[in-house]
């Protein structure tokens, strides 16, 4: 049952310590509160509800033009890499741009002037995408995490770890999906919440 802005309102009438609350205070407190609530309700979630699957993945040997190909085509920022039916490493768009001297986690005059660098010196702009395999330049360190393991859990892995997506893995150490900031972004918005939202409508 959902609260009414009129509910406390009629609290109100009955309490009696001083100062007295007002309204549109407890009002606030109320729809902040629920605010909370629902995060909670969502954070509670197992992973295997938002991730999507199945994973496209690559292999090690693999070339890096063709792990460019597939994130194109596939519109992704990542391939986890499968050796034997196992994850043995992640690569990236970041992994990839850093083959073009652009890497990804580096201060904005850096990056500045990488390209100056291009500018002045059109050779370096060639690349050995054509002949570098994915296991030269893919992340070994992957995140990962399991299909039971909730939303907050999962949170508290990007944070930590400041990665945009979560490899998520059974107990083999088998890809059985992934989880990134879009689908997570997506599931929040969508999922039902079993707490009415408090009506718009105000009271005196």
């Amino acid at each position: 049952m959902a609260l009414d802005k009129q509910d406390f309102l009629a609290a109100l009438q009955d309490y009696s310590e001083d100062p007295p609350i007002l309204l549109d205070e407890l009002w606030r407190l109320y729809q902040s509160a629920l605010h909370y609530a629902r995060l909670r309700e969502q954070a509670s979630h197992p992973l295997s509800e938002l991730m999507h699957t199945p994973v496209t993945t690559i292999s090690p040997d693999h070339l890096l033009a063709e792990a460019s190909q597939l994130i194109l085509e596939q519109q992704i920022s990542g391939l986890p890499v499968i050796e034997n039916n196992r994850l043995v490493g992640i690569i990236t768009e970041g992994d990839l741009m850093a083959e073009f001297g652009v890497p990804a986690r580096t201060p904005q005059t850096s990056r500045v002037k990488q390209a100056l660098d291009s500018w002045l010196h059109p050779h370096m702009l060639h690349t050995s995408s054509a002949t570098t395999k994915v296991r030269e330049m893919m992340t070994h360190t992957v995140v990962t995490a399991e299909p039971n393991d909730t939303l907050g859990q999962g949170l508290e892995l990007l944070r930590r770890h400041q990665v945009t997506r979560l490899v998520i893995v059974d107990k083999q150490h088998q890809v059985v999906g992934i989880v990134t900031r879009s689908d997570i972004l997506r599931f929040t918005s969508a999922v039902p919440h079993t707490t009415p939202p408090p009506p718009t409508a105000s009271a005196s």
